[in-house]
């Protein structure tokens, strides 16, 4: 009696059927953040934009912000379909809303005078120090912003010192332009070098206009424009 009665419940609530496990990712599905950005990393090491891209895109959908900003950064310059740079615009105001520094910073050339100004401050203070570089060129000339001199050299030593070439290049500019008093065009030059040395284009412009060497300042401006500013390109 008790057989039938046991085997009479077990027809009545069958087992429930053991739980596959998730489908393995595709070639290119790269499970969590880290994994992403791995992805993106080593991808871009030997120059496989494609699965870069995948990764970066996967890691923003994941939640990263950092990875919407270097996704939004490839294709603001490197657009690889029509739409590009509309979503690229997308993915840094995306980063940027969620308070990643490279996403407001990558931002501001495109907006306007006031906006950009916002912006690069915003970037500075969540800890960007080629953005306090590029904020403290905005201050001291009253771009956008109230003009504030003593704060943007500040900003520009602090920042140059924190190792960005864009601060060293404002902290030249406010010796040649003697933001805090007479200039010392010596110790500009010093700052342009620095600057031009790790990369930064507009500081290479501005040690060619330091220089006395027609030579030495030709260089710098193809540097300069090499770097992408234009504006050196045409000299």
């Amino acid at each position: 009696m008790r057989a039938a009665l046991l085997l009479a419940l077990v027809a009545c609530h069958p087992a429930p059927a053991p739980q596959q496990p998730a489908p393995p990712p595709g070639p290119q599905g790269c499970a969590n953040v880290a994994a992403c950005t791995a992805q993106a990393d080593d991808a871009l090491h030997v120059n496989d934009v494609p699965r870069a891209l995948d990764g970066l895109a996967r890691a923003c959908a994941f939640g990263d912000p950092h990875s919407c900003a270097r996704e939004g950064v490839y294709l603001t310059t490197n657009p690889q379909k029509e739409g590009d740079t509309e979503r690229a615009a997308t993915l840094l105001q995306k980063a940027c809303d969620d308070n990643d520094p490279l996403g407001c910073e990558k931002l501001a050339p495109s907006q306007t005078d006031q906006k950009a100004a916002q912006l690069y401050d915003r970037a500075c203070s969540l800890g960007s120090s080629s953005a306090c570089g590029s904020f403290a060129i905005v201050l001291a000339h009253g771009t956008g912003t109230a003009a504030d001199k003593p704060r943007a050299a500040q900003l520009a030593q602090k920042g140059c010192q924190d190792g960005a070439a864009t601060a060293c290049t404002a902290w030249g500019e406010s010796y040649s332009e003697g933001w805090l008093g007479a200039a010392d065009p010596a110790r500009a030059s010093e700052l342009f070098s620095k600057a031009c040395e790790q990369g930064d284009g507009r500081g290479c412009l501005d040690l060619a206009k330091v220089t006395t060497d027609p030579e030495q300042a030709r260089h710098f401006r193809e540097k300069a424009c090499a770097g992408g500013v234009h504006e050196a390109c045409a000299q």
